[in-house]
Parts: structure tokens; sequence; C-alpha cells
């Protein structure tokens, strides 16, 4: 899925983990780090009921949509990041190691399948084949944005709801 969905995950580990858990101990930031960095995985292993094109699609609905979605996740880092920046930043770390450094470094090398050997991914892809492998595919319908786009909304309702 993409990064807002990520955020927001994040976000809602490392609140229920506070407030269990009220002040912030040694276990709160395990049990944080833990829960979100492996949210990643199942997150991604049902994102095939998501549009999510592997690569750009040629037309301005993949630019448009993709467009909302990084800025509106860009928004919910700065709206939340002082406040939840752990779960953000382990919900998000796969995306970081894999996308940002391996993709980029093999980029800048001669070798650019490098780091390949050590990308995470491949382990949601394992989960959705054990437990998510009867989901539809709308990776490429787009129609496919309407299951985050119900979460972003379920988000902004419960966040004017508590203002």
């Amino acid at each position: 899925m993409q990064l807002p969905t990520h955020v927001l995950v994040g976000i809602f580990i490392q609140y229920v983990v506070n407030s269990l858990l009220p002040t912030p101990t040694w276990l709160a930031i395990v049990l944080i780090l833990t829960f979100s960095f492996f949210s990643h995985f199942i997150v991604d292993a049902i994102a095939k009921i998501t549009y999510h094109p592997p690569t750009r699609e040629p037309g301005k609905f993949w630019l448009y949509w993709h467009s909302f979605v990084y800025g509106f996740g860009i928004f919910l880092i700065l709206l939340y990041f002082q406040i939840y920046w752990i779960g953000i930043l382990a919900a998000n770390a796969v995306d970081i190691w894999d996308w940002c450094f391996l993709r980029n470094y093999a980029t800048r090398t001669s070798r650019p399948d490098w780091g390949k050997k050590y990308y995470i991914h491949p382990i949601a892809n394992k989960i959705r084949t054990m437990l998510f492998s009867r989901l539809p595919n709308f990776n490429h319908t787009k129609s496919g944005i309407l299951p985050e786009l119900l979460l972003y909304i379920g988000w902004l309702i419960l966040y004017f709801a508590t203002l």
C-alpha cells in the first residue's frame, strides 16, 4: 500500500501501545518498533486489493493518484511526526531500506542488481501467498483506490471527531 497507509498504521500502533503502557518505557518502545516494523509486511501483503501498479502507468490518473498519496503522506508525517515518530519510522523502515537506500545505492553504482539480495519486501510476498492468496488483485484497476480512500476518510472522521 502507499505511504499514508503505513504512516497511519504506525501511528495507530504507537497510540495503542502508549495507551496500554502510558509511560514511555523500554518495553513500550520495543513493542512499537516490533509491531510497526512487522505491520509493513501485513499491509503490503494485502496491497493487491488496492491500485498499486509496480511501475508508472501511462495517463494522468497514475500521476494524480500518486501526487495525492505522497502529498497526503507528507502532510500526515508533518502533522504527527513529533508525537508518533517511532511508529511512523518503524512502519516505513522496510520502504526506507529497500526503496530509498538499496535502490538509490544500486542506481549510483555499476552494479544495478547489487541490492536485490538484501531486499526485504519479498517477505510480504510470502505472507500474501500464505494468508491472502484469495484476495482479488486490483493493482491495475483504478477503482482499487477505494480501500485506501476509505481508510483515509475514516482517519479524517476520527481526527475531526477528536478536535
